[in-house]
């Protein structure tokens, strides 16, 4: 292969980057995606079934509150649906660290880094549905409940997920069907 050649092949190379680069995001309304993230949570919660101890908190942890009124939720504009999902996670991803920082075992920090890269594959959901973290509401507005255990911490985040969270997903997928 000569220069002229080699200069036609970067230049391919170099097209197909940019086209990919600009390629606009894909948006996931495939139920079956969310069901894994809750079908793995669910498995993470379990691991925890002999969790004792270990699994207490040295202090509260603050998440979202995930009592969810259908009629109330079914009125609110999907900005405001997103602004409570967007905090709601944020609250979960936030707790992370302070969890970790209080666990000593190895098997149970691997659960909650697992739940972390999920939850922020969650939040590549949103923002490819252009549902941006800029939606979020004031500090003050938001509901939420203080926990103690990593079990309650699985069971509000599994809830989330089956709640505001798929509710405001498969909201903004009708859109594009």
């Amino acid at each position: 292969m000569g220069v002229t050649g080699f200069f036609i092949l970067l230049l391919m190379l170099f097209v197909k980057v940019r086209l990919s680069m600009s390629a606009p995001n894909q948006r996931i309304c495939d139920n079956r995606v969310l069901a894994k993230y809750i079908r793995e949570a669910n498995e993470e919660e379990k691991t925890l079934e002999s969790c004792n101890v270990q699994c207490e908190f040295p202090e509260d942890i603050t998440v979202p509150e995930t009592k969810l009124n259908q009629a109330e939720w079914s009125k609110l504009h999907t900005p405001k649906k997103a602004s409570e999902v967007w905090n709601g996670l944020t609250l979960l991803t936030e707790a992370v660290p302070k969890i970790l920082g209080g666990i000593l075992d190895s098997k149970l920090k691997q659960t909650v880094e697992r739940s972390a890269v999920n939850m922020r594959n969650l939040i590549t959901i949103l923002k490819n549905h252009d549902l941006q973290t800029e939606t979020q509401v004031p500090e003050s507005d938001v509901k939420t409940v203080t926990i103690r255990n990593l079990k309650r911490f699985f069971s509000v985040y599994i809830n989330f997920l089956r709640g505001k969270y798929k509710l405001l997903l498969n909201e903004v997928c009708k859109q594009y069907m």
